[in-house]
């Protein structure tokens, strides 16, 4: 199970609202009936009482199962932006994803140009990518990734 969220920590947490409410009912229930006489409080306190305890335990689970997700989710291998970006289709639709998802600001158009400038080559077009600090550059009728954020710009062939 690879996704970020388990189904059987969110079917605990369900569980746990349900024996609270289902806890809350019964005690407010035999809590009020006549016919069990002195013990009417006693009896409906308890099952008040076991609910919400009964519901915090599954709480509990709940969170513990969640806690071990996150943890087996830290192992998994991470996807580069490469294998992202192949993964999405052809160059043409993943230009049009980047437009629309925002725009390149002015100190990383300046940084990019400026590198390729001192390299010899001509920038053609920039386009953000949904990672942070990464974009996709034409240059010189050829497609490359551009990470920044660092020292200076890293180009990973796409």
């Amino acid at each position: 199970m690879t996704n970020k969220e388990n189904t059987v920590a969110k079917a605990l947490m369900i569980v746990g609202y349900l024996a609270i409410v289902v806890g809350m009912i019964t005690g407010f229930s035999y809590g009020s009936q006549e016919e069990l006489g002195e013990l009417r409080g006693v009896i409906g306190l308890s099952l008040f009482i076991s609910g919400i305890i009964w519901g915090i335990v599954f709480f509990g689970f709940s969170e513990v199962i969640k806690l071990l997700q996150g943890i087996y989710n830290q192992g998994l291998p991470k996807k580069s932006v490469i294998d992202t970006l192949n993964e999405q289709g052809s160059s043409a639709t993943i230009e049009q994803k980047k437009v629309d998802s925002g725009v390149v600001s002015d100190a990383a158009r300046g940084e990019i140009n400026e590198f390729f400038k001192n390299r010899g080559n001509t920038v053609q077009s920039i386009l953000p990518t949904d990672k942070e600090d990464f974009y996709l550059v034409k240059v010189d009728d050829e497609e490359v990734v551009v990470e920044l954020g660092g020292f200076s710009p890293v180009v990973r062939p796409k």
